[in-house]
């Protein structure tokens, strides 16, 4: 099951603990992408700018949901740190 949003994310992370966070992102998602492909202070940095302008443009996003999308891939990077996941 993938998460729609930050807090159906976080409401499976919560309920689901033996599970990678990064298996609630959806495959072709931008926030995957963003797991895949940033580290935590790249992600934390990116939700204090504004929304990046091609990357919202490759991957077909609005500001807001470019917002989420990083959100998301933030809090599962997160999480995987704080249980010592790779």
């Amino acid at each position: 099951m993938y998460a729609k949003d930050l807090d159906h994310l976080l409401e499976l992370i919560k309920t689901n603990p033996e599970t990678a966070p990064s298996s609630f992102l959806e495959d072709s998602s931008y926030a995957s992408h963003l797991y895949d492909h940033c580290d935590l202070r790249r992600l934390k940095s990116s939700m204090q700018g504004d929304p990046d302008p091609e990357a919202m443009e490759s991957w077909g996003l609005t500001s807001g949901t470019w917002r989420e999308q990083v959100a998301m891939a933030l809090e599962a990077v997160t999480e995987a740190k704080r249980r010592g996941l790779p």
